[in-house]
């Protein structure tokens, strides 16, 4: 639930409101998969009722998620495939708000976009030191496929990063 909170400490009522507006509820049964490893992202879910595991391609459990907590951040964020799999522990109730809906929120009012991609930055640095320490305990490499990560650059990315490094060298020309 803590990524959740983290989320929602930084939306408003009205944000919230959007999102319920904007949202579907979807059904899982004990051990379907909500999020498959290596498939394109369908947008954030919310766990409303039941339990579900994220564990990595290799099998590393990373934590268990319950009601309130919010997965499928990850590939919203950076538009890549998926780098681990969600299972439904038992009954699972999920409310999924879709990609494509919550980029016209997001295009629609900057506010909310504002508040929403910080929530979901709060919540990567949460997750990203909670996974830290798993790893770490467990002496384990979470990156233990090379499918993880292959081709990290995508062809379709390379005018965007042409793009963003002429404006970070302009922002260090400026600021240096």
């Amino acid at each position: 639930m803590r990524s959740s909170l983290i989320m929602f400490d930084e939306l408003n009522d009205d944000d919230v409101s959007v999102l319920i507006n904007s949202c579907e509820k979807l059904h899982f049964k004990a051990q379907d998969v909500v999020i498959d490893y290596g498939q394109k992202g369908k947008g954030i879910f919310i766990i409303l009722q039941g339990q579900c595991r994220v564990e990595t391609a290799g099998g590393l459990a990373l934590d268990t998620l319950q009601s309130g907590d919010i997965v499928g951040e990850v590939s919203f964020v950076d538009q890549r495939n998926t780098v681990a799999k969600v299972i439904a522990q038992g009954e699972l109730t999920t409310a999924v708000v879709y990609e494509d809906v919550l980029r016209e929120c997001i295009r629609k009012d900057s506010g909310f976009a504002s508040r929403f991609y910080l929530g979901v930055a709060r919540t990567l640095a949460y997750r990203l030191r909670l996974n830290m320490q798993v790893a770490l305990s467990k002496n384990a490499n979470v990156f233990a496929s090379e499918r993880e990560f292959s081709n990290q650059i995508d062809v379709d990315d390379l005018d965007a990063m042409t793009i963003a490094g002429t404006r970070l060298a302009y922002l260090l020309k400026r600021l240096l």
